[in-house]
């Protein structure tokens, strides 16, 4: 539908000839683009598109044919709004956004006996980052990995398990980097030093602490399910 010609001229819906004549004759002298030719560019179009919004208000609005047919036009429309706002309240409010799953891990604390080895952000080791990311973190970014697991003895990391928001990659001594799409799992376990994925053997850990190890993937867990 085209603009509200009412709003346009300023009127009520139910103003008559002489109302509408004098709004148009009013607005006309607020806007006429010969007030503004002294003026910068923007400023004269500003001017000139609102005449012509004003003259296509005008024309219509003195038409009653016109009229008439913006009228059955304008009910309709605000009708189909009613509608729409109807619906909207009928279904409730909308429900919040699911939480990220930084989120849902954050203020996490965990032992970290007798070595802390898992780290969650913002709070992952700079070093131990730019480790793991190094040895099998192709195609990532420091500021992507939400989890980080340190599996070497030394403290390296260039084995262990990064967690982003997408995905989960594992990396073991001698093996090959493996990644899993975090948006078709439902569970990643931990049972002592074992992940599984599916009930399939996913990576061996041996360095972080196993509680840690299962506090860790059920808040995980959790979150998969409720994503899905």
């Amino acid at each position: 539908m085209e603009r509200d010609y009412y709003e346009v001229l300023g009127i009520r819906p139910s103003a008559g000839s002489d109302e509408i004549e004098l709004a148009y004759r009013g607005r006309r002298s607020q806007y006429h683009p010969d007030r503004y030719a002294n003026t910068d560019v923007e400023t004269l179009d500003w001017a000139t598109s609102k005449m012509k919004e004003l003259n296509e208000a005008y024309a219509v609005l003195k038409d009653p044919d016109e009229r008439a047919r913006f009228d059955w036009e304008r009910s309709r429309h605000q009708r189909s709004d009613q509608h729409r706002s109807h619906q909207a309240e009928s279904r409730g409010p909308t429900p919040p956004p699911l939480p990220t799953l930084a989120q849902a891990l954050e203020g996490m604390e965990l032992n970290g006996e007798p070595l802390e080895r898992i780290f969650i952000a913002p709070h992952i080791p700079r070093k131990k980052l730019a480790g793991a990311l190094e040895s099998y973190g192709e195609g990532l970014r420091a500021k992507d990995v939400v989890v980080l697991i340190d599996d070497t003895l030394f403290g390296g990391a260039r084995e262990g398990v990064l967690i982003t928001e997408a995905q989960i990659r594992c990396k073991a001594v001698f093996q090959r980097a493996e990644t899993r799409l975090l948006g078709v799992l439902s569970e990643i376990a931990a049972d002592g030093k074992h992940l599984y994925i599916g009930g399939e053997r996913y990576i061996e850990l041996n360095m972080p602490n196993k509680g840690d190890l299962k506090r860790l993937f059920e808040t995980v867990t959790n979150y998969l399910q409720h994503h899905h």
